[in-house]
């Protein structure tokens, strides 16, 4: 008697073969991701050479406008030996740095349990949700001129400015990760006989994690943008600032030289939060 086929009109698996969805590939899956990541930034590389030329053939564009990757290799080679405008390249990012990360902090130790509260308790919800959605539409480089009458030209006004975006964004993330917890997860955990504070550390808070991660990787790329807006005014030192004074003298290579670390903070910070997450949710879909 012959096999049986496969019912008429069946389909394969969607995204490949059966082999090709088991758990022995995703280290090649791995792997073939991280390729394609390298390449994705060779392809940008390779079009910032053709279009500039590296002295290798007449650039597409003024290097006054785009300077080439050789001349802003230069350039930061220069910077971090001479410095910029009396202080080091080194003491610029550490300044730029320290703003970004205090208030990066405040608003992870601080918002984050806000918004769990939030999530949890309607309440707290009702009371706290109305001013946060209510000042997290307004440009908050608009509060800028009123933190620094308010707080002075010092650092707490650049900090306070970074932490009035991050504050809404990661509270209101950490409360719709509670809100969308299964409540039958929940309710599972309390049928067995399970407080509130192990319902809290072992379901709420687990199930809650993705979603928080989530907030603080978009957090990043809004925190080093605000950066930018906070050096701006009162200030004379931070890689931002560098990166906008030398755009008054028309330092293209300098301006690409602090653009380029600041887009390097935001990656690996995003790097960082992205190995956080795998390793504290390792677990995460595959329930």
């Amino acid at each position: 008697m012959s096999a049986a086929g496969p019912p008429q009109g069946a389909r394969p698996p969607m995204g490949g073969s059966r082999e090709a969805t088991s758990g022995g590939d995703y280290p090649s899956l791995a792997r073939r991701d991280r390729w394609l990541g390298l390449g994705s930034f060779a392809a940008m590389f390779a079009i910032w050479l053709a279009i500039t030329g590296s002295g290798l053939w007449p650039p597409l564009v003024s290097p006054t406008f785009l300077p080439s990757p050789v001349t802003v290799a230069k350039t930061f080679w220069s910077l971090a030996n001479k410095g910029y405008q009396g202080h080091t390249l080194l003491h610029h990012f550490l300044i730029s740095l320290m703003r970004f990360g205090i208030a990066f902090a405040f608003c992870v130790v601080v918002g984050v349990p806000v918004g769990l509260l939030m999530g949890m308790h309607s309440g707290v919800r009702a009371v706290l949700d109305p001013p946060i959605e209510t000042t997290r539409p307004i440009p908050k480089l608009a509060l800028l001129p009123l933190f620094i009458i308010w707080f002075g030209i010092g650092e707490l006004a650049k900090t306070i400015v970074i932490i009035a975006a991050l504050f809404p964004l990661i509270s209101i993330s950490a409360m719709q990760a509670v809100r969308s917890v299964s409540v039958r997860k929940i309710q599972a955990a309390q049928s067995l006989g399970a407080s509130r504070s192990t319902v809290f550390w072992r379901v709420l808070l687990p199930a809650s994690l993705p979603g928080i991660f989530t907030g603080l990787r978009v957090s990043v790329g809004i925190g080093v943008t605000m950066l930018v807006g906070a050096e701006m005014v009162a200030t004379s030192d931070g890689v931002a600032w560098m990166a906008l004074t030398a755009a008054d003298f028309v330092q293209t290579d300098v301006v690409l030289v602090g653009v380029l670390i600041m887009a390097a903070l935001g990656y690996g910070l995003d790097q960082l939060f992205r190995a956080l997450e795998r390793r504290a949710v390792h677990w995460a879909g595959k329930d």
